[in-house]
């Protein structure tokens, strides 16, 4: 396909962050102190290698949430002129920068977050060996925390994945860590700890009972059901799927595994990322690491799988977001997502077919992995984040005469008018 992927338009870039791609190039102080002083440069600037490792909207479509790898937060609050015709792109820079001393696992944004009041600006984060925040989106000062740590060493455990959604009325939120699911209480902040915590494998009591099943593996993604009957999937690194009901709190309906399956020949996976239903709740789609494709399952039958959507260019352990968006009749529906060589695809109405369906349309958004897809509220504005770790010391002895590059990547937050 061309760069224009055949889309029946041309998507225009609205808005952008200060772009980190291209050379940086300097002369006579040496490339070694200049790799230095490129690491120690803050990220989002024309000189970090630094890049966007996620991104997601907020519900009223205002706002954007990034964690990077120099692991701070950052909030970007769209110009409400977004869309109105310009020469140039907006140019986008952070309102609030929260950092954090460690990694950053997962965020979640408060379902019922409203720019116009800034009381519900908030959003969770969990960061290694601490406990989970909750934090303002337009001050970097936490509201509450809340803890969940190991019985036995004591040691904070900190979620691979946490789902705020709004079927649990914005009162409680989800996480997902090593073989456990957790609920937790937005009014019991502290050291209480979660409301209640369900193993996703069965004790050792209940094998000898009765048996039963799991799923043992690191929760890595976590999705609740659109429909509206609270059905809950859960995703592990070890390629197992679960489906509760109660919104995580009931009983399991089932588990699967997503390995050794006929799409395995072709796309491949080695661990879950991230889980995205059908906008009408019918259609699962399981997005892996080190997978060329998104896998495709039809829920009402428990662990048929229906097809798989190829040609996406993901065979890397980095986690690459995609996202799902209504499109014109009803049950009509799209997925998009980016790959490792910065092209932004689009598959339509998926779920018609059976099998292999390679996409619909394509074009080139990014000069580094898309790190991140995330569709605006309204279906008409999509967003791409992007990035790679890049090594500086490398690109540095590339050195010719006098004069030296070194290559920073494209580390950039773009907005696309569709």
């Amino acid at each position: 396909m061309s760069d224009d992927g055949g889309f029946p338009w041309k998507p225009t870039c609205v808005a952008s962050t200060s772009l980190s791609s291209g050379i940086l190039q300097g002369t006579s102080s040496g490339s070694t102190q200049a790799a230095r002083e490129i690491k120690e440069t803050p990220g989002g600037d024309r000189q970090s290698p630094n890049y966007f490792k996620s991104a997601d909207w907020s519900p009223d479509g205002t706002t954007i949430i990034t964690n990077s790898a120099d692991n701070h937060i950052r909030t970007y609050i769209l110009p409400p002129d977004l869309l109105e015709e310009r020469e140039s792109p907006h140019e986008l820079s952070p309102y609030s920068t929260l950092p954090s001393a460690e990694p950053i696992y997962a965020t979640a944004i408060y379902p019922y977050y409203s720019l116009q009041d800034p009381s519900t600006t908030l959003f969770l984060s969990s960061v290694r060996d601490h406990p989970i925040r909750l934090t303002s989106a337009l001050a970097p000062t936490t509201a509450a925390t809340y803890s969940l740590i190991n019985p036995t060493t004591e040691a904070f455990i900190t979620p691979h994945s946490i789902l705020y959604p709004s079927t649990l009325g914005g009162t409680h939120f989800l996480t997902g860590s090593d073989s456990l699911i957790c609920l937790f209480d937005v009014s019991r902040p502290g050291s209480d700890g979660p409301v209640s915590m369900m193993p996703t494998i069965p004790s050792k009591r209940k094998q000898i009972v009765g048996g039963g099943v799991g799923m043992k593996g690191i929760v890595s993604a976590l999705a609740v059901n659109p429909s509206g009957d609270g059905i809950l999937a859960a995703g592990t690194f070890t390629r197992h799927l679960a489906l509760y009901s109660s919104n995580g709190s009931g009983e399991l309906i089932g588990t699967f595994s997503v390995a050794r399956t006929e799409a395995d020949r072709h796309i491949n996976g080695k661990g879950i990322t991230q889980l995205l239903w059908s906008p009408c709740g019918r259609y699962l789609y399981v997005v892996e690491r080190k997978s060329h494709g998104i896998l495709m399952y039809d829920i009402r039958v428990t662990g048929q799988l229906l097809g798989w959507l190829q040609g996406r260019e993901a065979f890397t352990n980095q986690r690459l977001k995609a996202d799902v968006v209504a499109a014109g009749s009803e049950g009509s529906h799209e997925i998009w997502a980016g790959g490792t060589d910065g092209f932004m695809r689009t598959w339509r109405n998926p779920s018609d077919s059976v099998g292999a369906k390679d996409p619909d349309w394509e074009w080139k958004a990014h000069d580094d992995p898309v790190a991140a897809t995330i569709l605006h509220p309204s279906g008409s504005i999509v967003g791409t984040c992007s990035g790679q770790k890049h090594d500086p010391h490398y690109h540095s002895t590339q050195r010719a005469s006098d004069e030296f590059s070194i290559m920073a990547g494209d580390n950039s937050l773009k907005i696309w008018a569709l």
